[in-house]
């Protein structure tokens, strides 16, 4: 079949741009990136604050920063009680999402791995693992790991020790 290489080639392609591109979302902040991060397809949403990484961090697949809030007043969205007020007017979630005030910063040395999300203006400390799936929404010290949902404090990366099997002679 003539066709079953260019096929071939345009999945590998349409599977690295999925899988190693990752997407900003807003324009309420800035995201500013060290050396020698991997971002993959991290999904960074700036619409409330800026994004801040450290050198050397890694991210999984899937994960998620999310500075993004939503204002409710009396148990409703503001869009929605402006939108009963003003029924001629049309209002989106521009107008309930703060433009800023839920910075995110990340450490340097860091693992956040796949599926993780980090939500609100948080601090995450230098060498610290953030394990799958974690729901991150409060500051999390220096050399800790979490997990969890809301993510806790389930170890210290001080106390792990997995010698490399990588030969560095090689490099």
């Amino acid at each position: 079949m003539k066709l079953k290489k260019p096929m071939t080639a345009l999945i590998k392609f349409l599977k690295y741009y999925a899988y190693q591109t990752h997407y900003i979302e807003g324009d309420g902040g800035k995201v500013v990136v060290g050396k020698r991060v991997y971002l993959v397809n991290t999904l960074l949403n700036v619409e409330s604050g800026s994004i801040f990484i450290g050198d050397n961090t890694i991210f999984g697949y899937n994960v998620m920063l999310l500075t993004g809030r939503h204002h409710f007043n009396k148990g409703e969205r503001i869009s929605i009680q402006l939108q009963k007020k003003y029924p001629e007017k049309r209002f989106g979630a521009g107008v309930e999402v703060p433009r800023k005030g839920f910075d995110k910063h990340i450490g340097t040395g860091c693992w956040i791995a796949s599926g993780a999300i980090v939500s609100g203006g948080v601090t995450i400390g230098n060498n610290v693992i953030v394990a799958s799936g974690a729901v991150v929404s409060r500051d999390v010290p220096d050399y800790a790991v979490v997990g969890g949902v809301p993510a806790k404090v389930i170890g210290d990366t001080r106390e792990l020790s997995n010698e490399p099997s990588i030969d560095f002679n090689k490099y």
